[in-house]
């Protein structure tokens, strides 16, 4: 039996739809499954379709009402009291504003049969409404069905949308009722140092909302200071100790769950946010924080993880509390850069960006483009170059405004990186190349008539 938990708050616009996905499963609902909306004193009409589900499914849809707001985590653990009946059951969570795939618990039924002895599984995530698509985090169900995190550290599971848990984990699942964002995963990995394993089930789709005026949790979470202080401790801190607790150590998948969320602080898109809510006299303290907990991380997991330069460079530079840039040296044609001897990038698998054809006076009929790779700023005696049959063109420079900035400090300042180019007519192909004072580096190809449609 599917039991499925849906903390229920003012989500009277969302919530049909979200329990219309579970009744519409392709697995039969009334034998199957059973559903527990944990209504948390909404002010909007959600109770009364709470009730409505209720009365049109007496045996598989059950509310319960709270007489005053309490929170998505006391919600939630209300609904595991509920729903915790015989181990045999499997819960699943669902936000009110989320929905399921038609043959989401069809395909974790047929998992958990393969894998009998798996106590918690997740789902891809896909995003719906002001965002479509795949979430990053997808890319673990093409390689593996199940993660040992003692092997496999840098696959992190943070979510509970989605996430099927029965047997000795269900037991164990709770939610801290003092933290109003990252409780999840807190919850999720609290219970995975114990199980050590997890389920990745391909094909199971939990559909993710991205609203469109930005109310979630997540997009709210960022406009609080908890984020920047209290969650330090209650989040990453809390988890670490848990773990150190469990294990001796800090393992690394531990390392790497905080390591990898914590880089979020450092992305170009939260920079703006994050300025407006630590003031200049807040940050030094704010950058200590990030350090205490940046301490207790490795090296080796902070290069492992999957994300730009100036990021790694800037966790880095938190930890140890001076500016850290990765090494550069140009071998065999090319510009490779590393840290204590690990290679992390290479200059040769960046991309020239195409902008458009100029029309501005003295440009006319010229190729207008960009080179702002995170790995790498130009210099001013750096220039790109295209190359084709033996015959190359230098471009001419042309300016450029664009730069990175974390924490209000600049970390690539990409004032060189932009050029027009006159590409001769009889080209139909060419390769691009950035000359360095140490010698030239060959990058991407360009096909002509994939870009002589193009607009300045």
């Amino acid at each position: 039996m599917f039991k499925v938990i849906i903390p229920v708050y003012n989500v009277e616009k969302y919530l049909k739809e979200a329990v219309d996905s579970v009744i519409a499963q392709s697995l039969p609902f009334s034998d199957n499954v059973k559903i527990y909306l944990i209504n948390d004193k909404s002010t909007d009409g959600s109770l009364d379709i709470c009730n409505e589900y209720q009365k049109k499914y007496p045996d598989n849809i059950f509310v319960h009402v709270f007489e005053k707001n309490q929170g998505v985590a006391i919600a939630r653990n209300y609904g595991l009291k509920m729903a915790k009946k015989d181990e045999s059951d499997i819960v699943v969570f669902l936000d009110a504003d989320d929905k399921f795939d038609k043959d989401m618990l069809k395909k974790a039924k047929e998992f958990f049969e393969k894998y009998p002895d798996i106590d918690m599984a997740t789902t891809e995530r896909f995003f719906f409404d002001a965002q479509e698509g795949p979430h990053k985090a997808n890319w673990r169900f093409e390689d593996k069905e199940i993660v040992d995190i003692n092997e496999d550290f840098t696959y992190p599971q943070y979510f509970v949308g989605g996430l099927f848990i029965k047997g000795k984990a269900l037991k164990k699942f709770r939610f801290n009722k003092k933290m109003d964002f990252w409780e999840d995963a807190l919850a999720v990995n609290k219970v995975l140092l114990s199980c050590e394993k997890y389920g990745l089930i391909k094909d199971a789709i939990y559909y993710y909302r991205r609203r469109e005026d930005e109310t979630s949790l997540v997009d709210s979470s960022w406009r609080s200071k908890d984020r920047y202080n209290k969650f330090l401790r209650q989040g990453y801190k809390k988890l670490m100790r848990y773990c150190r607790l469990k294990k001796g150590k800090v393992i690394p998948y531990i390392q790497f769950v905080v390591a990898y969320h914590l880089r979020i602080y450092l992305l170009e898109n939260n920079q703006e946010v994050i300025m407006e809510m630590i003031s200049e006299e807040e940050m030094p303290k704010f950058k200590k924080r990030l350090q205490s907990v940046l301490k207790s991380v490795d090296d080796d997991v902070i290069l492992s993880i999957n994300t730009r330069m100036p990021v790694i460079e800037g966790l880095l530079s938190l930890k140890y509390g001076r500016k850290i840039t990765m090494d550069s040296e140009y071998k065999d044609g090319d510009l490779v850069f590393s840290y204590n001897g690990q290679e992390f990038d290479r200059l040769s698998e960046k991309t020239v960006r195409i902008l458009g054809w100029q029309d501005k006076e003295g440009y006319e009929g010229m190729l207008r483009g960009r080179f702002s790779t995170p790995v790498y700023a130009m210099k001013e005696d750096d220039y790109i170059f295209a190359e084709s049959n033996g015959q190359r063109v230098k471009s001419i420079r042309h300016g450029c405004k664009k730069r990175i900035k974390i924490f209000g400090k600049n970390v690539r300042n990409y004032k060189y990186a932009g050029f027009v180019i006159d590409i001769p007519e009889d080209w139909t192909s060419f390769r691009w190349g950035i000359h360095l004072e140490d010698g030239d580096v060959m990058l991407n190809e360009t096909i002509k008539s994939e870009i002589e449609d193009m607009e300045e």
